[in-house]
């Protein structure tokens, strides 16, 4: 999320669907991702002094492992992964355009929006590589007990942040209403069905670095605080 341009393309896509008139059902700035906050989340570890850190999606492990053994397993993935990119860039394109699987798997109860990686490029296929590396070390230690495969995407939407919180249920947004509308045009043409992902063009972007992240945390510019990690530049 620290690329500026990413940011604005970001910003630029879901102020527009803010602005439709009449509001799309269910959309609420409150529930839009800080584009400075974008991210692929790579596992989520529980470590022991109650803090929640994310490893560059999933349940938590038990809480039986440090800050710093977390950090030390991650830096003694860098000789391996810089290995397998042999001198490429490790990049990120995000060409797809989804919702996590919607309530009663009606797109007019979605709740999670995403947007990922296309799986048929080489740098799509490199990050899944990196991204799997990554994954099943921590799995395969004892960090992280999610056993489903990994799902490289980052999310634009999140009812889970929706304020004011009612209670009961959370209120759902419309798929359907958002990929139909007129702000949407502008970024894809409108879809036959609501099943698939969109191919959509966000662009593609470096990653620069691989880091263990505080989980809920705030820096000065509303990034996620990093708590160590390795660049990927060098």
């Amino acid at each position: 999320g620290h690329h500026v341009r990413l940011q604005e393309a970001v910003s630029s896509f879901t102020d527009g669907l803010l602005q439709c008139t009449p509001p799309l059902p269910g959309l609420d700035r409150s529930i839009v991702i800080a584009p400075r906050r974008l991210h692929l989340t790579l596992g989520v570890m529980a470590l022991d002094d109650g803090t929640s850190i994310s490893s560059t999606s999933g349940s938590t492990s038990a809480p039986s492992k440090t800050l710093q053994e977390a950090l030390s397993l991650l830096l003694s993935l860098e000789p391996r992964i810089k290995e397998l990119l042999s001198g490429s860039h490790l990049r990120v394109p995000l060409h797809r355009m989804n919702i996590m699987e919607p309530d009663g798997g009606n797109p007019d109860n979605a709740h999670v929006l995403w947007l990922g990686p296309s799986h048929d490029s080489e740098d799509a296929r490199r990050l899944q590589r990196v991204g799997e590396i990554v994954n099943r070390t921590f799995r395969e230690a004892g960090f992280i007990s999610e056993r489903r495969p990994l799902k490289l995407h980052c999310t634009v939407l999140n009812t889970t942040h929706r304020k004011p919180r009612g209670r009961g249920p959370r209120q759902p947004f419309s798929y359907r209403a958002l990929v139909m509308s007129p702000a949407a045009r502008l970024f894809f043409p409108a879809p036959t069905h609501f099943r698939d992902a969109i191919e959509v063009d966000f662009g593609t972007w470096d990653v620069e670095e691989i880091q263990l992240c505080r989980m809920g945390s705030y820096g000065g510019d509303g990034e996620y605080v990093s708590c160590g990690g390795f660049s990927l530049l060098s």
